[in-house]
């Protein structure tokens, strides 16, 4: 032992250490050379920090490869210090564990991990505020945590990449039970009258259709509470199923829901119970690490955040860090591109001996990429990246892994992003189906943290491909854009205005090849450019959301009241969102069913008048459980040609708008091969795109006709598609019987309209003696459909010769006047008579 340690020892001396992080930063021992300095941006959050350290929530925001993990451990490591007690590091998997406890030796900022092979008991330094403890966040959040065990209090917490962490403790809260188990089967059994009862046909189909789900209406949850408790308590220990989630299951019954698809069922609460564990919730200061996003709703509904967190975020203003992304998407300039193409463009690159990294959702979307020459990585994934940082050349796939990869620096340039993952739970397809707004924000969220595999600091530059139907139907609506950080946004632009108009086919690799090469060579032509498109002015958009937050407040104190049994005071907060006048009628409907929810236990009737108001706001709701005073629905019908111009004005560039349509055209066609779903899709999408109000009643809440367009002459066409019938086959009694009874369907919900058509769409307009008829009965045939989809291509071409910014209600009224589009002319010109077989 050295004579001053001995000394120390003796005498209790420790090291005197400064509480301010960014002086802690200087004072450590740190073990490498070239992290002797704080980056700009980590200092700029480190001084602001120190402004506002009182507060209970912050949320720090830094772009990705920015260095939030080394802020975030500074913060708690002199959080330790000056209060002398316990602070906690959450990571959302062990391998960021991993890497955070790595990073902090280099820093030597003590820390401390749960061993495995003492996995129940804590470190001594930990428990004696001496060291910062890394963990999951799942070792927090589950029914029976240690912390729990031997009531841990903490000072700090710090949550490393918040976003996913949040995605962690949603699903440490969800039961799922896999549809291969009996208790799948006993629980669909036990409730299989109510899902009939909302949607039959939902309900018959939806073990062959992978795409389907259905919710179970709350009254039913509540009822059979008993059988529920009696199917699942065998299941307690089932590592799977409900161990570390029994104790809150069984104790908040009442605020559960019950989602399932084909494959599974998700029993998930109406918000996580993070006050149940005291650790969290006594916690004094609760700090979230994010990427840059632009929705932080889950940290405050979820994880409890303030208001005045998310909208004050801490960031660094400079955002020099960021380095160069040039962003393509090669779909959106050229119709025709192809996998051929795409081919050649990463025969450049290896050629040019760069390396390429493709993130694929699933193993299903690698198969392209296999065929075209890369590696697939599934086994010893670091490893194979950590020879992807040393070598050059390497083309790989990683799937479902849009963060935790560090290819930054010279290790990797090209980047191709195909496709994202579309939900992560059950729940959030169905929110999805009412409000249109959730898979958008996910969406962004992990295009985003796939950016930033590649590009991790200021120095770094790289090349972004951005492929596949969802990623492109994303990037071609400007609303979406405000989901993304304005840096993201702002790239992606100077990569349309780089190519915003039509690329021939047999120049676009050509083209491609010629801006990255300028790009990866850092040629000066290319960094004025971009540096000029980097300043432009953006708003700040978190301001514009304050509204929308304080209702996503006002609905987790109502339910946090409603678990705690004071309903009363539950259902006044809901009034209070309900009183809102800014609220869409989709977020009314989706209230009106949580005030339903809340009041079924103190008054079923008033429930049941809540529920019927929540279908009337939304088709999607629930049919109520009681009967109801019927009343017919009111149609909403507008002006077609000023919803058609609203419809087009949605996208961001016209090219936007006319690739659209080119997915459109090739679902209208009658053909065996076509799948039924595709063409009806097709169908309503075509509506939209004209203008007329169009939805699928039988596919959207399970009853009613396949299509329903109304047009704006008091029409409304009532369609039955039978677009996979084989062309020698006729029109049958059974199908005009069908149609006749959705005509009877429409009639019996909806205010009376003057005209009233039944539209059976095939290939043949010829019947059988026996179908019967009226002069209201039509068909689309093939030459109708085949006429109608010629017009559609003249409307593409009219498209083409314009801008958005140029359209306007009359010119599009023109058009549709001479393409038979107008709500007269397309009734006379492609509805045909159907008439007897010859």
């Amino acid at each position: 032992m050295s004579f001053f340690k001995k000394l120390n020892e003796q005498n209790n001396n420790e090291p005197i250490l400064p509480t301010d992080p960014n002086k802690l930063f200087y004072s450590l021992n740190k073990k490498e050379e070239g992290i002797e300095y704080l980056r700009d941006g980590q200092n700029e959050v480190l001084e602001n920090y120190i402004s506002r350290k009182g507060e209970k929530y912050l949320l720090i925001k830094m772009n990705t490869g920015a260095g939030k993990t080394l802020v975030g451990l500074l913060i708690l490591y002199s959080k330790m210090l000056e209060s002398k007690e316990k602070v906690i590091f959450l990571c959302p998997d062990k391998q960021l564990v991993d890497q955070a406890y790595q990073q902090s030796k280099k820093y030597d900022i003590p820390t401390c991990v749960v061993e495995e092979s003492n996995s129940n008991e804590f470190p001594e330094d930990f428990l004696n505020n001496k060291a910062i403890l890394i963990t999951t966040i799942q070792r927090l959040f589950n029914s029976k945590n240690i912390f729990e065990r031997d009531k841990i209090i903490v000072n700090s917490i710090v949550i490393d990449d918040a976003h996913k962490c949040v995605e962690k403790v949603k699903d440490a809260f969800t039961v799922k039970i896999p549809s291969n188990i009996d208790l799948y089967k006993q629980l669909i059994q036990l409730f299989s009258d109510e899902f009939k009862k909302q949607s039959e046909g939902t309900f018959s189909l939806i073990d062959q259709n992978p795409n389907s789900y259905m919710k179970l209406p709350f009254w039913s949850w509540l009822d059979k509470k008993t059988e529920v408790i009696n199917l699942l308590k065998p299941y307690a220990k089932n590592q799977n199923i409900l161990l570390f989630k029994e104790d809150w299951f069984f104790s908040n019954y009442e605020q559960y829901e019950l989602y399932f698809n084909s494959s599974t069922i998700e029993i998930t609460p109406l918000k996580c119970f993070v006050d149940s564990i005291r650790t969290y919730k006594d916690a004094k200061h609760i700090y979230a690490l994010s990427a840059t996003f632009e929705n932080n709703d889950s940290l405050l509904f979820d994880l409890n955040f303030s208001v005045d967190s998310i909208i004050n975020p801490i960031e660094p203003k400079n955002i020099n860090d960021y380095g160069q992304r040039l962003v393509l998407s090669p779909e959106r300039y050229c119709k025709d591109f192809d996998s051929n193409d795409m081919k050649e463009i990463i025969q450049y690159h290896l050629s040019k001996e760069q390396n390429i990294l493709v993130l694929v959702p699933s193993f299903r979307e690698t198969n392209l990429w296999e065929q075209l020459g890369a590696k697939v990585l599934k086994e010893n994934i670091e490893e194979e990246l950590e020879r992807v940082k040393n070598t050059k050349k390497n083309f790989v796939v990683v799937v479902n892994r849009y963060e935790g990869i560090d290819l930054g620096g010279k290790a990797c340039n090209v980047l191709i992003i195909h496709n994202v993952p579309k939900y992560k739970f059950i729940k959030e397809r169905y929110y999805e189906t009412i409000n249109y707004t959730l898979n958008s924000n996910l969406t962004a969220q992990t295009i985003e943290q796939g950016m930033g595999r590649i590009v991790r600091s200021g120095n770094d530059f790289g090349v972004v491909y951005l492929l596949g139907r969802n990623i492109l139907k994303f990037l071609r609506e400007k609303d979406n854009f405000k989901y993304l950080n304005n840096h993201t946004k702002k790239e992606i632009e100077i990569g349309i205005d780089l190519l915003s108009a039509d690329v021939k086919k047999e120049d676009i690799v050509k083209t491609i090849c010629e801006i990255t090469d300028e790009v990866l060579s850092q040629d000066d032509s290319w960094l004025t450019f971009y540096q000029n498109g980097m300043s432009k002015k953006s708003d700040n958009p978190i301001q514009n959301k304050k509204d929308s937050l304080e209702i996503k407040e006002i609905e987790r104190d109502a339910i946090q009241l409603f678990n705690k049994g004071r309903y009363e005071e539950a259902i006044s907060l809901v009034d209070n969102i309900l009183n809102n006048k800014k609220i869409t009628d989709e977020e009314r409907a989706i209230y009106l069913t949580l005030s339903a929810y809340i009041t079924y236990g103190i008054d079923k009737n008033k429930s049941n008048d809540l529920v019927i108001k929540s279908n009337d706001y939304s088709r999607y709701m629930f049919e109520p459980f009681l009967a109801r005073e019927y009343s017919k629905k009111q149609l909403k019908v507008g002006n077609q040609f000023e919803k058609a111009l609203t419809f087009i004005q949605k996208f961001l560039t016209i090219n936007d708008a006319i690739a659209t349509l080119n997915e459109i055209l090739p679902k209208l066609v009658y053909n065996e091969s076509n799948p039924a779903d595709e063409f009806e899709k097709g169908l309503k999408e075509l509506g939209d795109f004209l203008g007329f109000e169009s939805s699928r009643p039988e596919k959207e809440y399970g009853k009613g006709c396949d299509n329903l367009w109304i047009l704006d002459n008091e029409t409304a066409l009532i369609m039955e598609a039978k677009s996979q019938k084989k062309t020698q086959n006729i029109i049958s009694k059974e199908e005009m019987g069908q149609l006749m009874q959705s005509i009877q369907w429409f009639k019996d919900k909806y205010v009376s309209i003057s005209n009233i058509y039944g539209v059976s769409l095939q290939y043949n307009n010829q019947k059988e003696p026996t179908a019967n008829i009226n002069n209201n009965i039509k068909v689309i045939d093939n030459l109708s459909l085949s006429k109608l989809t010629e017009n559609l291509c003249s409307y593409r071409d009219f498209l083409s010769k314009n801008n958005i910014s140029n359209l306007s209600k009359g010119s599009i009224k023109l058009e549709f006047d001479r393409l038979c589009f107008s709500s007269d002319k397309f009734v006379n010109t492609f509805l045909k008579n159907i008439i007897e077989r010859k």
